[in-house]
């Protein structure tokens, strides 16, 4: 009888160490995932930073120009930026007030300037801070794309060279990032604007003529 105690009592034991392990190596993986991507997402940056700057210097590339959903493109890179955070420091919030928000571009194209800007706000709080990612309708038949931050924020000389190609407050800025996203928006003909208060954050508004009815 003791001898069939001891031995259910091991059985129990060795399932609740499996089951921990289990948890714990799903743990680890969630983690070393959103390692994983936001390196990945890095790496991306700069291997496309460097394609569209070189593209940008050839005399009026064409735009691969397809129906794009904002909503939608929005909300795939907040889901990806919300996996890449965990140890950041940083929260993430939306602020989205369309059901969709169809434009005329190249998505992918929008999608890079879109990271760059995330990637910028989340560098721009190195002791963490909050990212919100916002769109809006504007009057005309615009709508609007916000990506702000609660960082270390620019001063005026700074904000007066933000999209210069090159130009860099950071020790290992590279400077190519926010003059991508210059280039992105006037590849679309769409409005970039930004604001900035040191020591308060930084808001960067990429404004686009909507294409067809919205819900």
């Amino acid at each position: 009888m003791n001898a069939a105690h001891r031995s259910d009592t091991h059985t129990l034991a060795l399932a609740s160490l499996g089951a921990m392990t289990a948890t714990v190596a799903h743990e680890m993986r969630n983690l070393l995932g959103g390692i994983e991507l936001y390196a990945s997402l890095v790496a991306e940056q700069c291997a496309k930073d460097a394609n569209l700057l070189s593209v940008s210097r050839r005399a009026e590339p064409p735009v691969e120009r397809s129906a794009v959903d904002l909503v939608m493109l929005l909300g795939t890179l907040a889901e990806n930026t919300a996996l890449a955070l965990p140890g950041t420091g940083v929260e993430m919030r939306t602020d989205v007030t369309l059901a969709k928000a169809p434009v005329l571009g190249d998505g992918e194209q929008i999608r890079q300037a879109l990271l760059n800007l995330v990637l910028n706000a989340v560098q721009a709080m190195p002791k963490g801070g909050v990212l919100t990612l916002g769109l809006r309708r504007r009057p005309g038949g615009r709508v609007g794309i916000a990506v702000s931050d609660t960082g270390v924020g620019m001063n005026r000389a700074t904000l007066r060279r933000a999209f210069e190609p090159f130009f860099t407050t950071r020790v290992c800025g590279t400077g190519i990032g926010l003059a991508v996203v210059r280039e992105v928006a006037e590849r679309h003909g769409a409005r970039l604007a930004v604001t900035s208060r040191r020591g308060q954050g930084t808001t960067f508004t990429l404004t686009f003529e909507l294409h067809g009815e919205t819900a």
